[in-house]
């Protein structure tokens, strides 16, 4: 990537920032849920979420899906937290406070397609971390709900250049960033950094943000970002990918991720693959009916 191509992004990135739609509460909430679980105050989350009516009203909708098999809806937003759990809790916020910062009329990528991969790989990620004793499985879980958010970027600030590179994509039946590249000469994966830094994100997840399609790249938390990869790839070979099919071949153990992963994780041999990837099938259902709750849709049916 050129100096110039650099320079563009971060211009763009520096509007998007500043951009009066993203809610006051966004960031101040993302850094607190960025902690572990045993670190957040409970009431501090429930303060920051009331602060904002149309987040407020997105929980206690959510909260009272039939999804979850309450014999009540909660009635207050404390109830609604604690009845969610703070990993939901996450995921409607970030799917409410940045859908209301890029409007679907600007996403060359739907964005009920680009919430199912990312909610989809973040729970591939802590299922995928449970299997391996020292993994943070929290934080495997934000960093696989974070890892795309450049194509949020290139929706907004690249918008022309971002939709050809997904006409190209669909056609050629190539892998998203690869469309990328060819199109753009840049990926999500440098404009999804760019903001990342601006927002002040943790470094191991700006790591899998920035190399997640590029393991060998990363300086740091590579086991992290290898992990985020190999669920990506498994999101993608069962339903959970952006809406269109791609033509590949995928072997886990195989692929370099694989092989930084087990350095760090030696239980990793132990995982049966067949089993796991069963597993994953069975949580497809649940993270449909999990998105569709959060954006009002009728149920989606899952497609490559």
């Amino acid at each position: 990537m050129t100096t110039s191509v650099n320079r563009t992004i971060r211009e763009r990135v520096q509007r998007i920032e500043t951009m009066p739609a993203i809610p006051a509460v966004f960031l101040p909430l993302l850094r607190l849920l960025n902690n572990s679980v045993d670190e957040v105050k409970l009431d501090e989350v429930v303060r920051l979420i009331s602060y904002d009516g149309a987040i407020a009203a997105q929980c206690l909708r959510v909260a009272g899906s039939p999804l979850f098999g309450m014999a009540q809806p909660p009635k207050s937003i404390k109830g609604a937290v604690i009845s969610l759990g703070l990993r939901r809790v996450e995921t409607i916020l970030l799917t409410c406070c940045l859908g209301q910062a890029f409007p679907a009329k600007k996403w060359a990528l739907d964005p009920a397609v680009f919430w199912r991969h990312s909610l989809g790989c973040a729970m591939v990620c802590r299922k995928f971390s449970e299997k391996l004793a020292a993994a943070d499985h929290e934080k495997a879980y934000m960093a696989g709900l974070l890892h795309d958010i450049g194509f949020m970027v290139n929706c907004l600030a690249f918008p022309k250049e971002f939709a050809m590179a997904m006409e190209r994509a669909c056609q050629e039946e190539v892998p998203l960033h690869e469309a990328e590249h060819s199109t753009m000469g840049f990926t999500h994966c440098e404009t999804g950094r760019v903001l990342a830094e601006k927002w002040k994100l943790a470094d191991d997840i700006i790591a899998v943000i920035a190399h997640h399609h590029g393991v060998g790249q990363s300086q740091k938390s590579q086991p992290l970002v290898a992990l985020v990869h190999l669920s990506d790839l498994l999101c993608r070979t069962r339903g959970l990918g952006y809406g269109y099919y791609e033509r590949r071949m995928v072997d886990l153990i195989a692929d370099p991720a694989w092989a930084i992963l087990l350095q760090e994780h030696r239980d990793l041999e132990g995982v049966d693959l067949v089993r796991f990837t069963f597993e994953l099938d069975e949580a497809v259902g649940e993270i449909h009916a999990l998105v569709s709750t959060v954006f009002g849709l009728a149920p989606a049916t899952a497609r490559t």
